[in-house]
């Protein structure tokens, strides 16, 4: 595709899509006077500075930065390339798409991901028939029927069986044309010593991991013997990242938005039998706990997190382990402590959906369950009070907010029965001991601009932005004299060429012009923001622009003359300073 058929392809899909529309399909968005706010989905935080504005189909966070056009969104939101982007929205919203000539960069990235997809959709085929017809796959549908995983499951989620044999699965994807190299990459397939592939997955229960395009990225596979270890999945790929991923999601996203809520379980069966018995709110975590990748994908669709926890120590720990990145993503979450001796699937089986969904409704916030758990007529003695502050105080540093920090302290003081201000000492004994990382390389030298109000930089970028007649001339002053950032002057001057060269234009289209990441950050805020004046006090905004500017200059003249000696010239300066502050000057 030309760059001409390129342009008219991404024009085309911005006309046809709605950035508001589709950002709120993945965060939860809600209306701020002409922009539309959420928390970010790329940042921990818990006020809203996602912002997304319908009128010029754009979205800009004011916390970390990231923002865009749709095709900005959807690139960092899914972790793709800008080609993958422009297919991905192409298909969206049925806009033809031309071939175009890639990079050699982009051809070889896009062409194994493909194959990729394509090698784990052959897997997904090969497990699930061997699941369903193969011979050897007794002892699998055994296991699952006992568990109550029925055929109308099985089929939806496309559960399968690795055969036991070595290399069954490289067998058939070698018919099936799929280069070893690529099934290797995806996953699937080990190189032994001997430089034979073998297959990862044997005599396991397959259950493939889907995004949420419905793609399959990976695998879990649970052992039916006694092999080591229990569950395995598919390692770290172009496809899968472990920590980002949550099992069922694509199936279960849609209910979340419903019910604002997201059930969080441990295992592949656990959510299965959640979903089997009408709870399709549910997603697992591959075994693992939630990363804050995981909870700020889940936030987009939910208000609350209801977190299932084992009654074993294990599970208590990861409450603690839990707690801090609750709080730092904006979310409520709550866990439920299940039984002795069971899990969300035993548990189900045993006493039904109703006993269950009753548990979701009486959960505790994680603090309070996490303490409930641990105190709970125990009676404390020193050491184990000693003990328990220690564990805890790791995760109250993790906190970002020093109102909700010192609350916390307050109630665990109050709940432990120690002084408040022993725990802030040994909270700063915690501080002191991280400090080395905490204040790492950081400085103004790593380009991080420290926070503005609306300074008279963004004074003037607003006039131009709202009122360019007005604003445009300026250009024949000495303007820079009145800007006080670098960058804000490169991203004017960029204005005022524009507008000398094509007259008005509409102000977004200089983000795919401007090189500078500062720059473009700068411009997505003012875009972001109401104009600060009408039309008449545009107009006296501008004169008191000029007026400042002649200030500066003239300022700057008396210095020199006075550096010079030039009595002359300083007397002439003097009294033209005199005039403009009668406003004689203009």
């Amino acid at each position: 595709m030309d760059r001409e058929s390129y342009e008219s392809v991404k024009e085309e899909i911005k006309r046809s899509a709605d950035i508001v529309d589709l950002v709120g399909n993945f965060v939860q968005l809600r209306k701020a006077g002409k922009n539309y706010v959420g928390l970010c989905p790329f940042h921990s935080e818990k006020e809203p500075s996602f912002t997304v504005n319908r009128e010029r189909q754009m979205f800009h966070c004011f916390g970390c930065k990231k923002g865009g056009d749709i095709f900005a969104f959807w690139m960092a939101y899914h972790h793709c390339s800008f080609g993958e982007a422009l297919k991905d929205l192409a298909e969206r919203y049925q806009v033809p798409l031309p071939k175009r000539q890639l990079s050699l960069a982009e051809k070889r990235r896009l062409e194994l991901t493909e194959a990729i997809f394509k090698a784990n959709e052959k897997a997904v085929e090969f497990f699930h028939q061997m699941l369903v017809k193969g011979e050897g796959a007794e002892s699998a549908r055994a296991y699952l029927e006992k568990r109550g995983i029925v055929e109308d499951t099985i089929e939806e989620f496309k559960l399968g069986f690795a055969p036991r044999q070595w290399d069954s699965l490289a067998a058939y994807l070698m018919k099936e044309k799929v280069a070893p190299g690529v099934a290797e990459a995806a996953g699937l397939i080990i190189l032994g010593n001997k430089g034979r592939y073998y297959d990862r997955f044997r005599n396991r229960i397959i259950f493939p991991i889907f995004d949420l395009k419905g793609r399959p990225v990976g695998f879990g596979g649970r052992v039916l013997d006694d092999g080591h270890p229990k569950y395995l999945n598919t390692p770290e790929t172009p496809v899968f990242q472990k920590g980002s991923v949550l099992y069922g999601l694509q199936a279960s996203y849609t209910h979340m938005r419903t019910t604002r809520k997201a059930l969080i379980v441990e295992g592949y069966m656990d959510f299965l039998t959640l979903w089997k018995h009408g709870l399709k709110y549910g997603a697992a975590t591959l075994g693992t706990a939630l990363t804050p990748a995981q909870v700020r994908r889940l936030k987009g669709y939910v208000n609350e997190i209801i977190v299932v926890f084992d009654s074993d120590e294990a599970g208590r720990k990861a409450v603690l382990r839990g707690l801090p990145i609750f709080i730092n993503e904006g979310v409520q979450a709550r866990a439920i402590l299940l039984p002795e001796g069971h899990d969300p699937d035993s548990f189900l089986r045993a006493r039904g959906g109703e006993h269950f969904v009753r548990m979701v409704n009486e959960a505790a916030p994680l603090l309070d369950f996490y303490l409930n758990q641990t105190i709970l007529g125990k009676g404390l003695g020193l050491e184990e009070k000693v003990a328990l502050v220690k564990e805890l105080l790791p995760s109250i540093y993790e906190l970002k907010d020093p109102m909700l920090r010192s609350a916390y302290l307050r109630k665990i003081a109050e709940e432990v029965g120690v002084k408040e201000s022993l725990l802030w000492q040994e909270l700063d004994k915690e501080a002191k001991r991280r400090r080395t990382v905490a204040e790492g390389p950081y400085s103004m030298a790593s380009g991080v601009a420290p926070a503005r109000k609306y300074n008279r930089d963004m004074h003037l970028l607003n006039l131009l932005i709202y009122h360019p007649e007005v604003a445009s001339g300026l250009s024949e002053c000495q303007w820079e004299l009145f800007l006080e950032d670098e960058c804000t002057c490169k991203l004017i001057r960029k204005f005022f060429e524009k507008l000398k060269d094509k007259g008005a234009f509409p102000p977004e289209q200089l983000l795919e012009e401007l090189t500078d990441e500062r720059a473009r950050n700068e411009l997505r805020e003012a875009l972001m923001l109401p104009s600060f004046y009408d039309e008449s006090s545009a107009k006296v905004a501008a004169s008191d622009i000029r007026r400042k500017i002649d200030e500066i200059r003239i300022t700057s003249s008396i210095r020199e003359a006075r550096e010079r000696g030039d009595m002359e010239e300083l007397n002439a300066l003097l009294k033209q300073r005199a005039k403009l502050h009668k406003g004689m000057l203009l």
